[in-house]
């Protein structure tokens, strides 16, 4: 039996040596196959250029009617009359209310009566006047009392008016809030009538691109209802101001609607086309995030590595743009970052 235990032991031992052994040359291997000659990081590098981009800001906007209101009634009476077709166009001057305006119409008449009798006695006391001069005082009452009942029918005019609301451009209704016989209070909205043919997109865009957006712009907006359809348009107004907690602008483009696709209220992607210009790139596989910043491999002329942190600016497939942190002739390393640190030599391979 001891013999045959102390074969047992040996073979044990036999067989954690190799093992051990298995590990030692595996993790040599690994660390051979990233290394160049003379035990140096293969690598592969490019040299920063500055190259004409295709400059897109991206931003979130909501869609506002070209022209909209609210139809409030302007006084306290009933609703004799009520045309609205919800959803429907009207054109501009089509009566949408009428308020029972019998009161008014009455009161027009009887300032008109009153005008009436008051121009013939003016008319008589100015023959009188030419021949009495003790008319003259006479002439001077009455007539004062001639405008001030023009004045009064002018205001009763309007008043009378104001009973029949009518729309004031040309749009589309919105839904009723009231039917037709109710008395209803001064202020309470009717309905809503807006403009859509064409469309607003309000967004706001960071303080640093200021100076490059312009009135006249290209701008392209999509929504989810309709998927990457996109609706064209142009930059129609700058805000003067910049908010001054976020640091941006407001912008508003104004987008073709005809079809009445978009809405008032819709969010909308919005991207707006700036100027080309040359900036400096960098491959997109260079980059380095480390928490909320970015950070790329800069190799110098002995080939050593130093991690240098950078802003970025606008991307497109492959590429990124680098505000600040890069010039134009550096070498940075582009495939196998995870491999290096600062400090470290590389091998170029395929630069």
């Amino acid at each position: 039996m001891a013999p045959l235990h102390s074969r047992l032991i040996w073979f044990i031992l036999l067989a954690l040596l190799c093992f051990v052994g298995f590990l030692y040359w595996q993790s040599q291997q690994s660390t051979e196959n990233g290394r160049g000659p003379g035990g140096a990081i293969a690598v592969k590098t490019a040299m920063v250029q500055s190259q004409a981009m295709s400059r897109e800001v991206s931003a979130i906007g909501t869609g506002i009617a070209n022209n909209s209101i609210q139809l409030i009634a302007p006084s306290s009476e009933f609703l004799v009359e009520l045309n609205v077709n919800e959803g429907k166009k009207v054109a501009q001057g089509e009566v949408i209310a009428r308020l029972n305006d019998v009161q008014q119409k009455a009161r027009v008449a009887e300032l008109e009566a009153v005008l009436s009798e008051q121009k013939r006695q003016l008319d008589r006391l100015k023959n009188l006047a030419t021949t009495q001069a003790t008319a003259q005082s006479l002439l001077d009452e009455q007539q004062t009392r001639v405008n001030s009942t023009l004045a009064q029918l002018d205001t009763a005019r309007k008043q009378l008016q104001d009973m029949t609301i009518r729309a004031p451009f040309t749009g589309h209704l919105g839904l009723r809030q009231v039917s037709r016989g109710a008395y209803i209070n001064a202020g309470t909205v009717i309905t809503t009538l807006d403009d859509m043919q064409q469309l607003r997109v309000q967004f706001s865009i960071a303080e640093r691109y200021l100076a490059e957006v312009a009135v006249g712009m290209p701008v392209t907006v999509t929504n989810i209802a309709y998927g990457n359809i996109p609706f064209k348009g142009t930059v129609s107004a700058i805000d003067t101001r910049l908010d001054p907690v976020t640091r941006s602008v407001t912008v508003h483009g104004i987008i073709e609607n005809e079809s009445l696709k978009l809405r008032p209220g819709m969010l909308l992607n919005v991207r707006l086309q700036l100027e080309n210009r040359e900036v400096v790139q960098v491959s997109e596989k260079a980059l380095v995030p480390q928490q909320n910043r970015q950070y790329v491999f800069v190799v110098d002329a002995d080939n050593r590595v130093t991690q240098k942190e950078v802003e970025i600016g606008q991307r497109i497939p492959g590429w990124v743009e680098v505000v600040t942190g890069l010039d134009v002739g550096d070498e940075i390393i582009v495939e196998g970052v995870q491999k290096v640190r600062t400090g470290v030599t590389i091998s170029k391979v395929g630069s």
